[in-house]
């Protein structure tokens, strides 16, 4: 059965192999609440990595009891990374998890090309998960966070990450749509042709594992009643799993507008390093702090 609901994630964990969470800088209240609730659902097991004290301080304040939990003492927070990093390398742990640390800096650990988790020529992207009051399942949308303006090698990557994680949910068959301001092929717009290219590609099982079509407007991509509308014919047919979007700043105001405005829960992994990594936003709420880490868990 595939998962609909992003709480139905915390009760897939439930019935698989525990995995371990590396917490980079976890002297951070906000993300350190995420873990105990995750920990507490016994979701996962754990490694803190950060300055012991503040840790064991804002652990006392919100009722966690990290006293049967690994923490590494480190209070600069880029060789807190580093060491979480080698945490991955050594597989004593299979999910990253960012705390009180920079993105740059964060991010700088996991790509070092000498001590990082990067495979060659792999490519670093975002998958946001998002579920809507409105959507009778959960959407997958790429990129938030790393890809600016993706060229087509990416998009390639970014459409394959989605259809993985799509499988990891159990849908066996996802949708997948190259979203465009319009269903037409626009040779004078990149990103027009670039998904008619991969759509092309899907079909000659150059990218498998899912139905992929696009160009394609987002209400043809999830409303039936707009492709009977306009008469479009599709596989997708207004049903997307997932969506690949243009560029970053398309995908980061939907994702945003999906939460503030219709209520969205979401959870976000990083793809494409040897092992998941989280990477949220201060604004996220605990909740999608929690979500994301029991995705990486359960995607790792």
């Amino acid at each position: 059965m595939p998962i609909t609901k992003l709480d139905q994630v915390l009760d897939r964990l439930h019935k698989l192999e525990k995995r371990t969470i590396a917490v980079v800088a976890a002297e951070e209240r906000d993300i350190l609440t995420a873990v105990k609730k995750a920990k507490d659902q016994d979701l996962v097991n754990v490694i803190l990595v950060g300055d012991k004290h503040k840790i064991q301080k804002i652990a006392n304040d919100i009722n966690f009891n990290i006293s049967n939990i690994e923490l590494i003492d480190e209070k600069e927070p880029r060789l807190s990374a580093r060491i979480a990093v080698q945490l991955i390398r050594e597989r004593k742990a299979g999910v990253l998890v960012k705390g009180l640390i920079s993105t740059a800096d964060y991010l700088k650990e996991i790509l070092n090309k000498q001590t990082g988790i990067m495979p060659p020529k792999s490519i670093l992207s975002h998958v946001t998960i998002l579920e809507y009051p409105t959507y009778p399942k959960l959407l997958f949308v790429s990129d938030i966070a790393v890809i600016l303006q993706p060229d087509l090698k990416q998009k390639i990557a970014m459409t394959n990450y989605l259809i993985e994680i799509c499988h990891k949910f159990e849908i066996e068959i996802p949708k997948v749509v190259l979203l465009n301001c319009s269903e037409k092929v626009a040779m004078d717009y990149q990103n027009s042709y670039d998904a008619a290219i991969i759509s092309t590609m899907n079909r000659r099982g150059q990218v498998k594992g899912g139905i992929v079509d696009g160009p394609m407007a987002i209400d043809l991509a999830i409303s039936k009643k707009s492709c009977e509308t306009k008469g479009f014919d599709s596989p997708i047919n207004g049903e997307a799993d997932a969506i690949v979007f243009g560029n970053i700043e398309a995908c980061n105001s939907f994702y945003k507008a999906g939460v503030y405005l219709a209520n969205a829960k979401m959870a976000g992994v990083l793809v494409g390093a040897k092992a998941p990594v989280v990477l949220t936003s201060r604004s996220d709420s605990d909740s999608s702090k929690l979500y994301s880490i029991a995705v990486a868990a359960l995607t790792g």
